[in-house]
């Protein structure tokens, strides 16, 4: 009888791994299923839950962008459209009410994104924990998942087997334990090889993505934080325009993150840093300007084209000579520098430097309505996968925890 009770005491009709967003999103659902009597747990592998949370947006937590959801499918790369229908179902526009509803006010900015009012990511992960209280849910930390598999009862359950060898079980999995990046928030990859040894899920092989690009010679490194507003970068057939950053190794910002996926050492990327003008209309504005001009070229190029002055000063051996006075050969460099300077890529940012991997569960075994593994794919009961352990990854901006609002409220289907 004692046995018994032991066995009933770990028996969970519902157990989510990991205390990330999707699985907080998919905890703190205002739903019946959210909300039965059953028993749920949510598993945490660290101490704390949400770290990668408190990190986002810098620590102010870009929650979603109030764009068109239509415009949203792009901003995912070639696998956007295969997540269509679970984003026009659970829209960024639901994505906000939820977080009104659970007492988070939001503001938008000039350029779409969506923050929490107080601009603090603690509230929002406050928010969210307080509903997944009020829903019923228990959060065991220092839980980490070393295996999983179908029980041998015969009653559709699942058995998890935890580092310290307790065993649970569970009449519906859903796994939310997110990417590689960041490894000292708790989502380090590892579960993506009990995932493939357990239950035979094919692994789109992770990598970093959204993360700063480095070059060979490169000479900015005295011009850290000096940043440009719009700038056109160049991959091949990759194109992408936006804020960039000049860091102390290389290159960062929304432009160089969005395109870092797409980069491998030795490819050629090309900077234009005056994405409106060509080199040829650059060139014959400056030479229009240069007879009798007594300002420093560096300041002329700072002023008439909002370059900072810091990195004009880097186009010219003599910056402070007037602009009359320097020679055409210089000028010519000049611009094309500013028009399309090419880079010869040394390699990108590791773990520590990305926001969010690209790589994780293949979407092809996964059904993109319910994100439940697919029958034919292996025969285990209930267990649904969602957010970043999902070979999904979107720009900067809101996307990616869209995306893990959106997978994880599919999951409820």
């Amino acid at each position: 009888m004692e046995r018994s009770n032991k066995v009933s005491e770990n028996i969970y009709d519902c157990i989510v791994i990991g205390a990330g967003a999707s699985g907080l999103f998919y905890a703190a659902a205002d739903s019946d299923i959210a909300r039965d009597s059953g028993r749920k747990l949510i598993l945490e592998k660290t101490s704390h839950p949400g770290r990668k949370l408190l990190m986002s947006g810098n620590g102010m937590c870009n929650i979603t962008h109030a764009g068109p959801i239509k415009d949203f499918i792009g901003k995912y790369g070639d696998n956007g459209r295969l997540i269509r229908t679970c984003l026009y179902k659970h829209s960024n526009m639901e994505l906000m009410k939820m977080m009104e509803d659970i007492g988070v006010p939001l503001i938008t900015r000039e350029d779409g994104k969506v923050f929490p009012a107080s601009m603090k990511a603690r509230d929002v992960l406050d928010a969210l924990l307080s509903a997944v209280k009020k829903n019923g849910w228990e959060i065991r930390y220092d839980s980490e998942v070393i295996g999983i598999r179908k029980c041998e009862h015969g009653d559709g359950t699942v058995s998890l087997t935890l580092s310290g060898g307790t065993v649970l079980r569970a009449r519906k999995i859903v796994i939310g334990t997110g990417g590689a990046s960041y490894p000292s928030t708790g989502s380090d990859g590892t579960f993506f090889d009990v995932l493939s040894r357990d239950l035979g899920l094919d692994i789109v092989t992770p990598a970093p993505a959204l993360t700063p690009v480095f070059v060979q010679d490169f000479k900015y490194e005295k011009l850290a934080g000096v940043s440009f507003d719009d700038v056109r970068i160049t991959l091949g057939k990759h194109v992408e325009t936006g804020p960039m950053l000049i860091t102390h190794r290389g290159f960062s910002g929304p432009a160089v993150l969005h395109i870092s996926q797409y980069v491998h050492p030795g490819d050629t990327m090309t900077i234009g840093y005056l994405p409106d003008l060509t080199p040829d209309e650059l060139l014959a504005k400056i030479k229009s300007d240069m007879p009798g001009n007594k300002t420093g070229a560096a300041n002329y190029i700072a002023a008439e084209f909002g370059v900072p002055k810091a990195f004009a000063a880097t186009l010219f051996e003599h910056p402070e000579m007037k602009l009359s006075s320097v020679g055409m050969h210089e000028i010519r460099k000049a611009a094309m520098t500013l028009t399309g300077a090419e880079y010869s890529v040394s390699g990108t940012g590791g773990w520590n430097d990305s926001m969010v991997t690209k790589g994780g569960v293949a979407l092809d075994q996964i059904d993109l309505k319910t994100m439940k593994i697919k029958k034919d794919t292996h025969a285990i009961s209930d267990i649904r996968i969602i957010g970043e352990a999902l070979d999904i990854n979107g720009n900067t901006g809101g996307y990616n925890l869209q995306f893990a609002y959106s997978s994880a409220m599919a999951a409820h289907c």
